[in-house]
Formats: C-alpha cells, sequence, structure tokens
C-alpha cells in the first residue's frame, strides 16, 4: 500500500496530510462571515448617523424658511401696535434694518446671552445671525424651549416702479430682503407694494 495513503475504519483512502482540512476551512469561511457582518453592521450604523443628520438638517431648514415666511408676512409700510419696526418712514434711506425694539421684544425667549444681544441698531450685523432677534414659530417662550427659535434679519432695500396695474404716481414697489436662520441660512427677497410715501 501507499505509504502516503491510509485506509479509514469505513474503507476509504485519505490522503495524508488533510487531517484538519475541514476544520481549517470552517474557520477560514467563519472569519470571513464575521468580518462580512461586522462590515454591515458598520455600513447600517453609518447609515443611520446619516439619515439622523440628514433629518436634523431639514428640520433646521424647514423652521428657518418658517421663520422667513412669518417675518415677510408681517412687513408693511404704515406703523401697526404689533410690528411697529416693520415701518418704512424714508424710502429713500436705503437698507434700512428693520429690528424690533432691543430688549425684550428684540428676543423673546431670552435665548441672546447677553454678550450677544447688540445694544443698538449699530451692533447689529448682518452677517454675523448671533446677532439677530429670535422668535419662536409657535410663539412659546417658556425657558429651555428653544426647539422652535430662529434667528431672523429684514432689511428693506430700495423702492421701485410698482407692477403693472398700479399707478405709478400714486403706488411703489418696495423691495425687502429677509434672511432667517436656524443652523442654516435662508436668505429670500420680495416686493410689497404700497402707496407712495410723499416725503
Amino acid at each position: 500500500m501507499n505509504k502516503n495513503m491510509r485506509t479509514l475504519s469505513h474503507g476509504k483512502k485519505q490522503t495524508a496530510g488533510e487531517d484538519g482540512f475541514v476544520l481549517v476551512f470552517s474557520l477560514i469561511v467563519l472569519v470571513v462571515v464575521t468580518l462580512l457582518g461586522i462590515w454591515a453592521l458598520n455600513t447600517t450604523t453609518s447609515e443611520i448617523q446619516i439619515s439622523g443628520n440628514q433629518q436634523v438638517f431639514e428640520e433646521n431648514f424647514n423652521i428657518a424658511e418658517g421663520g422667513v415666511d412669518a417675518e415677510s408676512g408681517k412687513l408693511g409700510y404704515a406703523t401697526t401696535v404689533n410690528f411697529p419696526w416693520y415701518t418704512v418712514s424714508n424710502p429713500n434711506i436705503l437698507n434700512q434694518l428693520l429690528l424690533p425694539p432691543f430688549g425684550a421684544t428684540y428676543d423673546p425667549g431670552g435665548d441672546l446671552t447677553p454678550a450677544n444681544t447688540p445694544a443698538s441698531i449699530a451692533d447689529v450685523l448682518p452677517g454675523d445671525s448671533t446677532k439677530w432677534p429670535v422668535q419662536n414659530l409657535l410663539h412659546n417662550y417658556t425657558a429651555g424651549n428653544t426647539q422652535m427659535d430662529y434667528s431672523y434679519l429684514v432689511a428693506y432695500l430700495f423702492s421701485d416702479t410698482p407692477p403693472k396695474g398700479y399707478d405709478a404716481s400714486m403706488f411703489s414697489g418696495y423691495k425687502f430682503r429677509i434672511n432667517g436662520h436656524k443652523n442654516t441660512d435662508i436668505e429670500v427677497g420680495g416686493v410689497k407694494v404700497g402707496v407712495k410715501i410723499a416725503l
């Protein structure tokens, strides 16, 4: 008999040196499957984090957009009891920032730190949203409830001819820029048609 072959108890012959091959092969397959499982778990975790970040971004975007819509709806050209700061008393002053009074109206929820709260209109920087007025979409100003808070900045840009259909001697188109911020910035422009202000 060939000395490289041996007879097994059930009569089959096995090549010498193959003892444990199935065990080694099984261990290799087990390691590969384990690595694939770990990779799949890591991929799933990454996808959950990505979708969570996307959800937070979309929520912030929607709040900022809602803030812009809310502030644009308040724009007017005559003093109102609730929003007197949106009055454009002199349309010849271009790029006017239209701000609520500094203090409780500027930040009803008290969310701005004293270091960030501007003392005057000169301290408000259009490029620094930490100094913009703060509002809450739900008008809920209880302590710590900042989920629906947004910062905003409204600027009167200039007056222009009104759209077709309006008498240009009596009406004007007043152009505004409105910024909203909630961890992301939104900027929109708009025109309000109003009675021409006589100066």
